[in-house]
């Protein structure tokens, strides 16, 4: 209510509906409640990238020896429509070793990251890939590239990053800043550059079954989230605090 833009009587009501339930105890009249159940209730996505002009491209890695890997390419784009600048999730890639049956090296991911660089720049021609942000936990990985020569850089870690992260992308989601390109993801790439395709988007699914863990919440007193399926999230988490590091991406 002290808020100088929100200076009409809508404005505030307006403020005070786009978020529900925890979420608009938390964010708008600022008390911390423990919240449960699902973390993202709203995820605008679209079908194509139509009308859509993109300026660069962002890439954010989560490596798992045992769990899966994936890329999540976030694209800056700008909206011809209305004219205003807005971030897109693209195709994904999403390989996990248990559901394939092998057992993949560092070797072999950083040949699928190439590779998957390689299809960005097919699918979109002149377009610059600025970043590539990894987990910073994954050291084998980090050394592998380092061999490979591929530019990268670590993602930045710390004390509530999670949700701090998690809560940004929240917003965005909500505000409209960010959507999300509904297409199967990719299992892996064949020698040749061809690769084979998901039957579903895992990114989107992941995002859908994204839950709060209510009961350690309640131990630590903060925002705390299920460790199951969250590894297209920590990826998108990453590329996106490289965006608002580097004043590409607003905090909303």
């Amino acid at each position: 209510y002290d808020n100088p833009v929100l200076d009409t009587e809508d404005k505030i009501k307006q403020a005070v509906a786009s978020f529900t339930g925890t979420l608009r105890e938390q964010k708008v009249f600022n008390k911390w409640v423990i919240a449960e159940g699902k973390v993202f209730d709203k995820i605008p996505t679209i079908k194509s990238m139509e009308g859509l002009v993109i300026r660069e491209i962002g890439i954010g890695v989560d490596y798992g020896s045992v769990n899966p890997t994936t890329f999540v390419p976030v694209a800056i784009c700008f909206r011809q429509s209305d004219r205003r600048w807005v971030l897109v999730r693209l195709k994904c890639y999403y390989h996990d070793s248990k559901k394939e049956n092998d057992n993949p090296t560092t070797e072999f991911y950083s040949f699928q990251l190439k590779m998957f660089i390689l299809y960005l720049k097919d699918q979109y021609p002149n377009i610059p890939i600025t970043d590539l942000v990894i987990d910073s936990e994954a050291s084998h990985f980090d050394n592998r590239l380092t061999v490979d020569n591929i530019e990268h850089s670590l993602s930045r870690k710390g004390e509530g990053s999670v949700d701090t992260g998690v809560q940004h992308l929240q917003s965005l989601f909500y505000k409209e800043v960010m959507y999300v390109l509904d297409t199967p993801s990719i299992r892996y790439f064949l020698p040749d550059g061809h690769y084979q395709e998901d039957t579903v988007d895992r990114g989107l699914l992941e995002l859908e079954g994204y839950q709060y863990d209510r009961i350690r919440s309640a131990k630590m007193g903060t925002n705390c989230y299920k460790k199951e399926l969250d590894h297209t999230i920590d990826a998108q988490r990453y590329i996106i605090r490289m965006f608002v590091d580097t004043g590409r991406c607003p905090v909303v």
